[in-house]
């Protein structure tokens, strides 16, 4: 069906003023819009439940309170308890002090775990909640093909930061 010559162009226009902004807001900006409204909602919530403080307190009590457990495998003993039972296995543990500042060191360690992924994620669930001087800051998911069996494994590396008093 074909429109008339005479009609063409009101048809036209109404498309570009009716079916174009709503295509347009459809498509592209609603969930923009929607992601938009949800993050100044966010702000609004963490602004009343974040303390005035923002855990200065808390600072001094972490770094002189806190045992070593980077240097001193404190950390990889937690780790081979959270791991019993579990197809977990370290891979790779590379501690290294990153910062020191005013008697205060920060150590860090890139945990290398393999495992499947349920076992993974539970144990760094332990991690984040058994430990309390340990942060994990950072965690990167990648698979691994095993060249010889053809088998993939699911490689979990993890970041871990401590605070602790220098004693140098």
């Amino acid at each position: 069906m074909k429109l008339p010559y005479r009609y063409r162009g009101v048809t036209l226009l109404a498309l570009l003023v009716v079916v174009l902004p709503w295509a347009t807001w459809r498509f592209a900006l609603y969930d923009t819009f929607a992601a938009w409204c949800d993050c100044r909602r966010l702000m609004r919530e963490l602004k009343v439940t974040t303390p005035r403080n923002h855990g200065l307190q808390s600072f001094d009590g972490v770094c002189t309170d806190a045992p070593e457990l980077i240097f001193s495998g404190g950390l990889l003993d937690s780790l081979r308890r959270y791991a019993v039972g579990r197809s977990v296995q370290v891979i790779g543990y590379e501690p290294q002090v990153t910062d020191r500042r005013d008697g205060i060191a920060l150590h860090a360690v890139c945990v290398t775990l393999a495992g499947r992924f349920g076992d993974l994620l539970r144990t760094t669930h332990a991690l984040e909640h058994c430990l309390a001087f340990c942060r994990v800051r950072s965690m990167a998911w990648t698979v691994r093909t095993d060249r010889r069996t053809k088998r993939k494994d699911l490689i979990l590396t993890l970041y871990v930061e401590q605070l602790v008093t220098d004693r140098q």
